[in-house]
């Protein structure tokens, strides 16, 4: 008999996740009714980005690569599999690249590292402590700790490569901004809930170096 194989969630971008980015002036200039609509035709290869005369060449090749990004779910098998807590520059980042956090779950850093690399994002991404929990999970299971964020980045000397003390946390993570800022003193930003849109959320706040 053959089992079908659950498969773990990894938010990939939706039409109206991505939509926030574009313009949203639902001009009709690109052929569709709204930005919502070529937001949909975008993510599902129907339509070049390109066609929207809102945005620029560079940006536009960012959100291709976005959507060119391989989206396959997570198996459950190999769920809670760790990596080391240890920092991981991404496109050889300067002192002003931006600090990400994630969750130590093999398969979450790997995605991400795929997604900051393709994109060409420079940036530092620092592997968290959650037990190997993904973040939505270490969130629900009270894994996602204030404590282990501090922790990873004192035993990395990051405030040695980045002289900005601005990290970035997962939009899941986002009831536990108050409690990281509070203990590292750092500034905090909360990103997108989807990793795929990690590049457009650093264009969109100055952070794309």
């Amino acid at each position: 008999m053959v089992v079908e194989q659950e498969m773990a969630e990894i938010y990939p971008p939706t039409s109206e996740d991505l939509s926030e980015y574009l313009p949203e002036t639902d001009c009709g200039k690109c052929g569709f009714e709204s930005c919502l609509d070529f937001a949909e035709a975008v993510l599902t290869a129907r339509k070049d980005v390109g066609t929207c005369p809102e945005i620029d060449d560079e940006f536009a090749k960012l959100v291709e690569r976005i959507a060119a990004l391989k989206k396959e779910p997570i198996p459950y098998d190999i769920m809670m599999a760790q990596v080391p807590c240890e920092l991981i520059e991404i496109n050889e980042p300067d002192e002003n690249a931006p600090l990400l956090i994630t969750s130590n779950f093999r398969e979450t850093v790997t995605i991400m590292r795929a997604i900051l690399e393709q994109t060409g994002a420079r940036v530092f991404l620092l592997p968290t402590f959650t037990h190997g929990y993904s973040v939505d999970n270490a969130v629900h299971e009270r894994m996602f700790k204030a404590l282990e964020v501090w922790k990873a980045i004192q035993e990395n000397h990051v405030s040695e490569k980045t002289l900005k003390q601005r990290m970035i946390i997962p939009g899941m993570a986002e009831s536990e901004k108050n409690a990281i800022r509070q203990l590292t003193r750092w500034d905090v930003m909360v990103g997108p809930v989807s990793g795929f849109l990690t590049p457009l959320f650093l264009w969109e706040n100055d952070l794309w170096f």
